[in-house]
């Protein structure tokens, strides 16, 4: 049986925008105190925190702050907050695809991100003034696979589970929209999502 797709839901990191991590280090290398850039990112992006601040429990002045002491960093917040935003490049070919998608069919975002990192990209990447109500985060508190935060990004789009087309690049992102009835597919360029769409009569 053929589903009828109603919306389409875009996550943002590494779909829409790259997300370049190792240029992270290459920065807050710069302002480290002590220790290794590249292993202290990957212990500062796995840290509790990171989660907590994602979630909007934290300020973005309190989460610098605690950054800041915990991992030996000296940096005041303005330039904390310059490099952290500077990690973001355009994915080829997804701001035309979702060109080609605007007025066709109702588009939703949802994403795993932070304040600072929504209000950088939202200044630097105008496409994404496209989607009416982003689902972020930061912003209701829950992030992905929670089954709620996939069934608010439904409601964003007014339109059941069962109707919506998530795109995705994390594989456990994937399933979570599948386990509440979403179609689901991996975002592996915009070549292909263009021919996935091509091929479910959502674009011509």
């Amino acid at each position: 049986m053929t589903r009828s797709i109603q919306a389409v839901i875009f996550d943002l990191g590494r779909v829409i925008v790259d997300v370049n991590i190792a240029r992270l280090a290459e920065h807050l290398g710069t302002v480290l105190t002590e220790g290794d850039p590249v292993q202290t990112i990957s212990r500062m992006m796995s840290d509790p925190l990171v989660v907590q601040y994602d979630k909007g429990r934290v300020t973005p002045e309190q989460f610098h702050a605690d950054l800041c002491h915990r991992f030996g960093l000296k940096v005041p917040f303005s330039q904390f907050s310059r490099l952290w935003c500077d990690i973001f490049s355009p994915i080829p070919g997804m701001e035309d695809l979702l060109r080609s998608l605007h007025g066709r069919i109702p588009l939703g975002l949802l994403s795993d991100t932070d304040a600072l990192h929504w209000q950088y990209i939202r200044d630097n990447f105008p496409i994404l003034s496209i989607f009416p109500h982003p689902v972020l985060s930061f912003q209701v508190g829950t992030m992905k696979p929670d089954p709620d935060i996939f069934r608010r990004a439904a409601d964003s789009v007014h339109t059941s589970p069962e109707n919506c087309l998530y795109i995705d690049d994390l594989p456990a992102n994937v399933e979570g929209a599948r386990r509440i009835g979403m179609e689901a597919i991996m975002f592996r360029g915009a070549d292909s999502l263009r021919k996935d769409l091509f091929s479910r009569n959502i674009l011509p």
